[in-house]
Parts: structure tokens; sequence; C-alpha cells
């Protein structure tokens, strides 16, 4: 038990350090809770809030992984070597995909909830 315990303290510490240093991380968490303000504010159902909630929460996985490993790419080298380019570059793409993949999902689940909302007919 211990043991967990101590590891969930350094798991915690990492997640304090994103949220407290890294830009991207304070974006996405921002994002974070401002979509599921946003699915409050529409009267999104249960499937539809847990859908917005974990294609959101991928972007922060990806965002802290991408994170770790440009941390660990620059602590490896300073000089620029092409496979330290890669590596970080693959790391930026989940990233990327993950904020695709959300937003696909925001805009499936929130168009037809905000022309219903305002009353707009298509």
């Amino acid at each position: 038990m211990f043991r967990f315990l101590k590891s969930s303290r350094y798991a915690l510490e990492g997640i304090w350090y994103g949220l407290r240093s890294e830009r991207n991380v304070q974006i996405w968490f921002g994002v974070l809770i401002a979509n599921m303000l946003v699915a409050l504010w529409l009267g999104v159902d249960r499937t539809e809030f847990l859908f917005l909630f974990f294609s959101t929460f991928a972007i922060g996985i990806a965002e802290y992984l991408n994170t770790a490993i440009e941390k660990l790419s620059d602590r490896v080298t300073t000089e620029r070597e092409e496979i330290i380019k890669r590596v970080k570059d693959v790391a930026a793409g989940a990233t990327f995909l993950a904020s695709i993949n959300a937003l696909v999902v925001s805009l499936v689940i929130y168009i037809p909830k905000i022309l219903e909302k305002f009353e707009i007919s298509v």
C-alpha cells in the first residue's frame, strides 16, 4: 500500500507540474473545462457527455506524454539531431490527432444541439 501511495504522489506531482508550467497543458485544461460547461449548457445526454469528456481528456494524455518526450529528448542532447526531431514530431502528431478526434466528436454532438437550442432549421 505504501508503494502505491508513493507512486501516486509522484504521479500527482507530474500532473501538477504540467498544469503549472506547460502552456499547452494549461490550454488543454481550459478547453476541457469549457467543453464540459458547454455540454452542460446544451443539455447533452450522459453518453454524449462521456464521448466529449473522454475525447477531450485524450488530448491531455497525449499532451502530457508529448511534454515528457520533449523534456527527455532535450536532456539527451541539446544539439539538433534528426532522430530527436522525428521523435518530437511523432509525439506532437499524436496530440494533434487526439485534438482532431475531439473536434470531430464535439462538432457531431454540438451542431444539432446548437441548432435546436437557437431554433435554427436547416
